[in-house]
């Protein structure tokens, strides 16, 4: 299950950040700093009236096959959407931001010939997506420091069906059939950014885990509860204008996933009915790297690229059925066209490269991974 992804966790958060391949922690592009690094909404461009609003709705084409069988699910619409602004009762050094993101999430449907187990075989549905909800502020220390936090209402929504369990000869499945159910939690950010110089600039963000509660299912033979989490992730980036056109960016950001998806328990409605769900996730570190050129003053183009090694290895495959977030080289491309004085379009566009990976413990379970993702992203300057 995944979008455009590192792990399971997106790239960017709008057309413009999966446009510079997620390069965004010191390089505010739009009000999804909120969540990137707060600390950027003090440098972010607003309007006249110190008021901005961004809107992103995106199309998902995830390709992915499990033992030469593909996925039934093949397309996704979502949508993200925040705005910031400066406050007179506040002063010019204050800014606010409030918005909704998914951050995390996707689906499989894989017929049962995908995927053998012993003697038979499995269907292996599941969909979940992640959301945070909330607001940031940024403070302006002084014309080249500020500091950020947000403080997110995070929605953690799953359902699933004969996802594997438990490692082991052969494995064992999930023989219920788990309908959708939403959990809810808190997550925070807190960021700083600093300009070296009038063209450099570096940024520091920490993101913390999100504290759910537990999924909770109403089966026939009574309660199941899962407690599920997205990672903490420390995050830095440099961003320097080259020219007055041409601006670069980098980022390095480390997402702890051993500590969410290492191994959790499925509780039965009664203690002998608990079952390991061993996810054996590695942690991740990303690279992100990005570049945005201004042909003119209603004219930008975009490109990046983003790399993370999977954190899913081979031997953990059938421990992870149904979840194919291997994809680890991303190429992406954007334009942004202002299409009056205060609005502006964006359209980009990032590809998730195919990635193939063959159980090593196990039935030899192949899985592969490739995604596209085409986002429009409408601005508001005021």
């Amino acid at each position: 299950m995944a979008f455009a992804n590192n792990g399971d966790q997106m790239v960017g958060y709008s057309a413009i950040a999966n446009a510079v391949g997620g390069a965004v922690v010191a390089a505010p592009l739009d009000v999804t700093t909120s969540l990137t690094n707060p600390a950027g909404l003090a440098f972010l461009k607003l309007g006249d009236r110190a008021t901005r609003f961004d809107m992103t709705v995106s199309v998902l084409n995830p390709i992915r096959s499990m033992n030469g069988v593909e996925s039934d699910s093949n397309a996704y619409v979502m949508a993200t959407g925040g705005f910031a602004f400066q406050s007179e009762l506040l002063g010019p050094d204050l800014v606010i931001g409030i918005g909704a993101y998914p951050i995390s999430g996707g689906g499989v449907d894989f017929p049962s010939a995908a995927f053998r187990l012993g003697t038979s075989n499995a269907a292996i549905v599941a969909n979940r997506m992640s959301m945070r909800i909330g607001p940031a502020a940024a403070y302006k220390i002084n014309d080249r420091l500020s500091i950020g936090a947000n403080l997110s209402l995070s929605l953690n929504q799953m359902s699933m069906k004969n996802m594997t369990l438990v490692p082991g000869m052969p494995p064992t499945v999930i023989s219920d059939n788990f309908p959708n159910d939403v959990a809810y939690g808190v997550s925070f950010v807190l960021g700083a950014m600093r300009k070296l110089s009038d063209r450099t600039s570096v940024g520091l963000s920490y993101t913390s885990k999100s504290y759910n509660e537990d999924l909770v299912w109403n089966m026939d033979d009574g309660k199941w509860r899962l407690n599920f989490e997205d990672p903490q992730t420390v995050a830095i980036g440099l961003s320097h204008r080259l020219t007055d056109k041409l601006m670069l960016s980098a980022d390095l950001k480390w997402l702890n996933y051993s500590d969410v998806r290492d191994t959790a328990t499925l509780y039965g409605p009664a203690p002998a009915q608990n079952k390991l769900i061993a996810y054996s996730w590695d942690d991740q570190t990303v690279v992100a790297l990005g570049a945005k050129y201004d042909m003119s003053d209603r004219l930008s183009i975009m490109a990046g690229y983003n790399y993370g090694a999977s954190p899913i290895s081979e031997e953990d495959i059938n421990n992870n059925a149904g979840v194919t977030a291997i994809v680890e080289h991303h190429l992406s491309a954007g334009v942004t066209a202002k299409v009056s004085h205060h609005s502006a379009l964006t359209l980009s566009l990032i590809h998730g490269f195919k990635n193939e990976m063959t159980a090593s413990v196990g039935p030899p379970t192949t899985v592969s991974f490739e995604t596209n993702l085409l986002s429009l992203q409408f601005t508001y300057n005021d």
